[in-house]
């Protein structure tokens, strides 16, 4: 059954008391953080709970609710989570007609992230969930994380009718103060609740980042034939078994990417000889993404090539599942 949000005080009544306990207190240093006059040139991109003097916008609530549908209910990070702030736009579907929130919500425990508009896409991606620090003072680090890595940036300043550079800054401004809010309160109360610990799979990844093609399991014969071309092409010796591959094939040069074994991690750049390095030399813990996002970085020095169209989330999600799968090989060894 779909999520539902009707109203703040509903949803405060359908929580545990001990986290709805927090609510009003963090609805209303919400409301004084963003009524704060130098927030009045980008109002319009503000949205609280429950919403009814919205400077720009009449129906502001409705808004709020379906940010909270879209977002945070189809997958809560934590969960029983109290939305507190959506700061973002509608972009409409011109085919179905549908509006999808696009922008950040805050929760008391979460951030989520949706940047994945597509108008020929029937429903929307699912919103990144992101666990908020566990400091007020990494507030801003964490924000400019998320900012940096959103995708719309200049679609949402043409909307804004200003330079991207100065609405992002202003964004990271708001946002900032926002969850350091939320921070200085789980700091008084003790609570910050952790997400619970996620099992990553490679048909969940598939899922939730629409990556059929682009990241191979071994769930069907077609799968086995795009993998047995990453197996000729990556040289994987015939003693190790592949276990899932995150690998592009383009047009010319063969497939290219990063592909895990029971023995080691193997890539290939385009054009180029592979690389092979066994997982006996590797801290699963420093698997990393480069800054420049195209390549996985660890311990041992060894760059390995991810694909050029897998978006941020979807490398940011495999690399996790990287880590979890080499050090259950390694126990297992």
């Amino acid at each position: 059954m779909p999520f539902l949000y009707s109203s703040f005080s509903d949803h405060l009544a359908a929580l545990p008391v001990e986290h709805a306990r927090h609510g009003k207190a963090l609805r209303a240093a919400m409301e004084q953080e963003v009524r704060r006059p130098s927030n009045a040139d980008i109002s319009a991109f503000l949205f609280l709970p429950d919403q009814t003097n919205h400077p720009d916008h009449g129906n502001a609530a409705h808004v709020f609710a379906h940010a909270v549908e879209d977002m945070y209910g189809p997958k809560p990070w934590v969960g029983d989570e109290i939305p507190l702030l959506f700061v973002g736009y509608h972009a409409k579907n011109w085919f179905n007609g549908r509006r999808t929130a696009q922008g950040l919500l805050l929760t008391d425990q979460a951030m989520y992230v949706q940047d994945g508009f597509n108008a020929l896409r029937s429903s929307p991606l699912l919103a990144q969930g992101n666990t908020l620090p566990s400091r007020a003072e990494d507030a801003g680090d964490f924000v400019s994380m998320l900012l940096g890595r959103y995708k719309d940036r200049k679609g949402w300043a043409a909307l804004a009718g200003r330079p991207e550079a100065t609405l992002m800054n202003r964004i990271h401004v708001l946002l900032a103060a926002a969850v350091k809010t939320v921070m200085n309160h789980h700091a008084q109360h003790a609570s910050q609740r952790q997400a619970p610990q996620r099992i990553w799979t490679v048909n969940g990844l598939i899922a939730d980042h629409a990556a059929a093609g682009t990241l191979l399991g071994q769930a069907d014969a077609k799968t086995a034939k795009k993998l047995d071309k990453v197996a000729g092409k990556f040289q994987i010796p015939a003693d190790e078994t592949l276990q899932f591959a995150l690998v592009d094939f383009p047009l010319f040069g063969g497939p290219y990417g990063i592909a895990l074994t029971t023995k080691a991690l193997h890539s290939r750049d385009l054009f180029e000889a592979p690389v092979r390095l066994t997982l006996d030399r590797l801290d699963a813990r420093s698997l990393r993404l480069s800054e420049k996002g195209d390549e996985v970085l660890n311990d041992a020095g060894v760059p390995l090539q991810l694909t050029a169209h897998a978006s941020a989330d979807l490398k940011a999600s495999f690399i996790e599942l990287l880590k979890q799968e080499v050090l259950r090989l390694q126990s297992t060894d």
